[in-house]
């Protein structure tokens, strides 16, 4: 009996652990029901590309959107967007931070900002986690 039991505990607190690998969190200021154009602020330290996918993932929910530095910011730009990323090495890279803020473009006000943060690399794809770290930033009518 003692030997079934060992591997049935074993099992439930690696259950435990994984399911708390990661969080999503949102605190979302104004609402962007009526930004229908994004700037992507193209960070410097980003060598994986998030930039793009974040105009993809915004593009994809009907938005026009673009990326580059500042200074290549359109006129009809409405929300500037920029992000942060922590990546760790754990035979192969993995995104365990990423944090993705929204501010208007005229004012600077802060519409919000959404995170994701990872105590344990999971196998998620960025692209999943860009998607769903947008849809907690974006009105949920869009």
């Amino acid at each position: 009996m003692t030997r079934a039991f060992f591997p049935s505990i074993s099992l439930l607190l690696l259950l435990g652990l994984i399911s708390g690998c990661a969080t999503y969190d949102a605190n979302v200021q104004r609402s962007l029901k009526e930004v229908t154009h994004f700037f992507v602020l193209a960070n410097g330290n980003d060598n994986h590309g998030l930039n793009h996918q974040i105009v993809a993932t915004l593009k994809a929910r009907g938005f026009s959107a673009e990326t580059g530095p500042l200074t290549m910011m359109p006129d009809e730009s409405q929300a500037i967007v920029t992000y942060q990323d922590y990546w760790s090495w754990d035979f192969g890279e993995h995104l365990v931070y990423l944090q993705i803020s929204a501010r208007d473009r005229k004012t600077s006000e802060s519409f919000g900002s959404v995170t994701y943060n990872a105590k344990v690399p999971t196998s998620k794809s960025t692209a999943d986690i860009v998607e769903g770290l947008i849809l907690k930033l974006l009105p949920s009518g869009k």
